[in-house]
């Protein structure tokens, strides 16, 4: 179960600071009154308590990687390629693009990329 930020901002304010310090377990009990569909366990709680503490947030962090084959950059690139000769095969496509020959594929099927179709009947609909 993934919480919202404003349901992670509660927790923190459940928690208290200053006189008002509630224990995690006093903090659960009232979370799960509260949102009776959204249960959550001690360990939720101390999760967020502790991941505020070393980052300063509750927003979900990013996460590492496998950088993408295709960047925007490429992406322009290769369709203007494809403007000045819409014949071009996939193959010269990832070799002028350094990037997999399927790849170069999946990309034109995500566009909807046909040659026989010039760019006005692409941008008509027709």
């Amino acid at each position: 179960m993934v919480l919202s930020e404003r349901q992670r901002i509660e927790i923190l304010k459940l928690l208290g600071c200053g006189d008002k310090i509630r224990s995690q377990a006093e903090v659960c009990a009232l979370f799960n009154a509260k949102y009776p569909k959204n249960q959550i366990s001690q360990g939720t709680v101390s999760k967020i308590f502790h991941k505020f503490e070393e980052y300063g947030t509750v927003h979900d962090l990013s996460r590492t990687g496998r950088a993408r084959a295709l960047n925007e950059e490429k992406k322009l690139d290769i369709a203007s390629e494809l403007l000045e000769n819409p014949h071009t095969s996939t193959v010269s496509l990832a070799r002028n693009h350094d990037a997999p020959r399927t790849t170069i594929r999946i990309f034109l099927k995500q566009e909807k990329y046909h040659p026989y179709k010039t760019l006005l009947d692409n941008i008509t609909g027709q």
